[in-house]
């Protein structure tokens, strides 16, 4: 007996494969500055937000495995929010749009846990 799949939409190595998230994501489109370690500054938006981590929209790929320091501004009013992260995917969307994931490095508990309350606050 074969085992029947669930068709997809998506492309790419895992379409049509069950999600690996441990944590539900939150949409928040907040403005971010991404400072690579050792390299070039860029802007981007944030797209969603979990307990472990975040994506973000930028116009070029970061390469998986960068660390980077995050300045997230959830509102206008808001001062910059700092965050270190580390890349685990660059996916290409659109022409100028990358689509980038970001986990929270564990050494920076304090930031992942302010910005879980700045987030809940906000949805």
């Amino acid at each position: 007996m074969s085992e029947q799949r669930t068709s997809s939409i998506l492309s790419g190595p895992f379409a049509g494969q069950p999600s690996r998230r441990l944590q539900p994501r939150n949409a928040l489109h907040w403005p971010v500055v991404i400072q690579i370690y050792g390299g070039n500054e860029r802007r981007g938006m944030t797209m969603d937000l979990s307990a472990e981590g975040l994506s973000l929209s930028t116009d070029r790929p970061i390469a998986p495995g960068s660390r980077c320091t995050l300045l997230l501004r959830p509102t206008p009013d808001d001062g910059w929010f700092k965050l270190e992260v580390k890349a685990v995917y660059s996916s290409y969307t659109a022409p100028g749009d990358f689509r980038i994931g970001m986990v929270f490095l564990p050494q920076d508990a304090e930031g992942r846990d302010r910005l879980r309350a700045i987030a809940a606050a906000r949805v």
